[in-house]
C-alpha cells in the first residue's frame, strides 16, 4: 500500500475499517462551543411551555344559541350538538410575558399598543395582534415544543368557554355579568371602571369557569381558527375575507359576552380589545 511521508496511516480493524476516533479534547471542545446553543433552545422550550392548559373531554357538546336567547344575533347559529374529539386549551388568554418570549425568539414584530402602559402590564392579555400574528404564535409554539398548536375553532371555542353548562347564557350561568353587585367579566359598564380595571384586566382576575378557564367571557375578544360565515340566509356576502372573533372584550356589552355570540375582523385587523388564546392538540 502506498504510503505518503508526513501522513499517518489510521488504523484499521480485521475489516478494513478504520477506527480512530476523535480526541476527548475536540469531543469537549465541540460541547463548550455548542453550549450556548443549547442552552438557548432548551430555555426557549422551558418558556414556551409555561403556558397552562386544560384538558376539554371529548364527546357531544352544545353550542349556538336558541332563537328565545336574550341579546342573540340574527347570524347566530340556533342551538345545535357537535362532536368533538378531546383537546387541550390555555387556561387564560396569552399574556404580554408569554408573547414577548416570541418576539424576543423569532424577531417578530411588535403588536401595536406594545409599549402603551395601560395594556402593557406582563400579566395582561398581549393586545393589538393580527389574525397572522397569532397564528405565527402558534406555529412558533409547535416547533419549539414539538407538539401541534393552533388556534382554536369555533365550536372547540364555545364548547370551552360553556364549561360544561348546558343552555345558559353565560359561561358562569343565566346570571347577568354584574348581578348581585358582583362582576364576572371585565366589560363595558355604565359607570366607567366599575369592573375595577378601565382597560384590560391581568388575566385570571375573574372566577373561572366548569372547566377551569379564565376570561372567556371579557376582558379580550379572542381571535378563532375559522372563517367568518354569517349562519342565516340571504342578502350577498363574500366568504373567506374575515375570521372570527369570541368572547367579548373589555369594550363590549353584555350580550357580546354570551358563548353563542360572534363578532369578525380582517385577518389583517388589529386593536386594543383583540387578543387570543391557543389549543394544544397532545398532551403538555
Amino acid at each position: 500500500m502506498l504510503h505518503i511521508k508526513g501522513f499517518e496511516k489510521l488504523p484499521r480493524d480485521r475489516r478494513g475499517k478504520t477506527n480512530r476516533r476523535p480526541p476527548p479534547c475536540l469531543f469537549l471542545l465541540l460541547c463548550w462551543l455548542l453550549l450556548p446553543i443549547w442552552s438557548a433552545l432548551a430555555q426557549e422550550t422551558l418558556e414556551a411551555q409555561s403556558i397552562r392548559f386544560r384538558l376539554i373531554p371529548g364527546g357531544w357538546y352544545f353550542v349556538g344559541s336558541p332563537s328565545n336567547e336574550t341579546g342573540r344575533y340574527a347570524d347566530e347559529a340556533p342551538s345545535h350538538k357537535v362532536n368533538l374529539k378531546p383537546f387541550y386549551i390555555s387556561v387564560t388568554e396569552i399574556t404580554n410575558a408569554q408573547y414577548g418570549r416570541f418576539l424576543k425568539a423569532t424577531g417578530h414584530d411588535k403588536p401595536l399598543y406594545w409599549k402603551d402602559k395601560n395594556l402593557n402590564g406582563p400579566n395582561q392579555p398581549v393586545v393589538g395582534v393580527t389574525w397572522h400574528d397569532a397564528v405565527a404564535f402558534c406555529r412558533w409554539l409547535t416547533k419549539v415544543t414539538g407538539a401541534p398548536h393552533e388556534l382554536p375553532s369555533e365550536s372547540r371555542w364555545e364548547a370551552a368557554a360553556r364549561g360544561g353548562l348546558v343552555g345558559q347564557t353565560y359561561p358562569w350561568g343565566d346570571q347577568a355579568p354584574d348581578a348581585g353587585g358582583v362582576f364576572r367579566a371585565n366589560f363595558r359598564t355604565s359607570l366607567p371602571g366599575a369592573t375595577g380595571f378601565f382597560f384590560t384586566a391581568p388575566v385570571g382576575s375573574f372566577a373561572a369557569n366548569g372547566f377551569g378557564l379564565f376570561d372567556m367571557a371579557g376582558n379580550v375578544s379572542e381571535w378563532c381558527q375559522d372563517r367568518y360565515v354569517p349562519l342565516t340566509t340571504g342578502g350577498p356576502f363574500k366568504p373567506g375575507v374575515l375570521r372570527l372573533l369570541k368572547g367579548g372584550s373589555w369594550l363590549s356589552g353584555p350580550r357580546d359576552l354570551r358563548p353563542a355570540a360572534r363578532q369578525s375582523a380582517p385577518p389583517q385587523y388589529a386593536d386594543g380589545y383583540i387578543g387570543f388564546r391557543v389549543v394544544r392538540l397532545s398532551q403538555p
